[in-house]
């Protein structure tokens, strides 16, 4: 039965023993087989990494890995301190270590047969730089070489976190969030218009205008491209318009943080849908290097 699935999406957070301990369990093999198994089907497979301290030196493995089964597109996710991701926000990365990671992905995706993506907002900035651009996370035409002068003109509208601008999030009971990582509820699909919603929610129309973003996002040449992550500046500050403080752009030191309980700052709040988690921190230090000399 066709039921229009293009797409599979798999989670791999490191090579073996990473992975599964990673995963409280041994499924490891159960993962990798169902990747080789989506790849010889029909469906995109994108394999999808969330990198933190725990697997910063394993992404090329990951990538090497993923290329070998037949994954189209290898994807880094951003690491967000939000669900049970608040109570481990000490393992994120930081900006430098990010900084090191994109570029490095950029490197890859000259060499790479699959894609190779980032939810980083940060990533069309780094791509740009080296004359290519990546709008989005999902976005794969802009990433490669010869388009970036074409379909910049489209990034100054549409470039970066797409968090209620491009996309949203629908839940499994009908609850509306501006992104799966932004637990605000917006309405339900149940009671409210979904166009209706979308159009007249304050905290969509916040994420909308950059102009209204404080400290480095607010004045930053790549606000139009980039916009910061919209999640990561909600889970450590409480406020959808600050700063994304993972960006090596932004003030020195603003990672030595907490994660921010009291989400009330910024915008109108609609709905808060977490339990907050005190205590936890961002990320000190950095790694020597991104991708280490053992996975090359």
């Amino acid at each position: 039965m066709d039921v229009g699935c293009e797409l599979v999406q798999v989670s791999l957070d490191g090579v073996r023993e990473t992975h599964d301990e990673f995963r409280g369990m041994r499924c490891f093999d159960r993962v990798v087989e169902g990747i080789r198994n989506a790849a010889a089907s029909e469906l995109g497979v994108a394999v999808s990494m969330a990198v933190t301290r725990h697997n910063l030196g394993e992404v090329r493995q990951v990538m090497d890995l993923a290329e070998g089964l037949g994954a189209d597109t290898f994807m880094h996710y951003n690491f967000i301190p939000v669900g049970r991701g608040e109570g481990i926000a000490e393992m994120d990365i930081s900006p430098e270590e990010r900084e090191d990671l994109l570029e490095a992905l950029v490197h890859e995706s000259r060499s790479r047969r699959m894609n190779v993506l980032s939810t980083a907002p940060q990533y069309s900035r780094v791509c740009t730089g080296h004359g290519i651009l990546s709008m989005t996370h999902f976005d794969t035409f802009g990433a490669h070489e010869g388009l970036g002068e074409e379909i910049r003109f489209l990034a100054e509208f549409v470039g970066g976190c797409g968090a209620g601008r491009l996309y949203w999030a629908l839940q499994p009971n009908g609850d509306l969030t501006p992104c799966v990582f932004i637990p605000i509820m917006l309405g339900n699909v149940t009671r409210d218009g979904f166009l209706d919603v979308w159009r007249d929610s304050p905290v969509l129309r916040a994420l909308r205008d950059r102009s209204g973003f404080k400290g480095g996002c607010e004045s930053c040449d790549h606000r139009n491209v980039c916009g910061g992550c919209r999640a990561r500046a909600y889970g450590y500050t409480g406020d959808l318009t600050q700063s994304d403080p993972g960006c090596i752009l932004n003030a020195a030191g603003s990672f030595n943080i907490k994660v921010n309980s009291n989400k009330t700052g910024g915008v109108p709040q609609e709905t808060p849908l977490r339990t907050p988690h005190q205590g936890a921190r961002g990320p000190e230090g950095r790694l020597n290097e991104v991708i280490s000399d053992e996975s090359r």
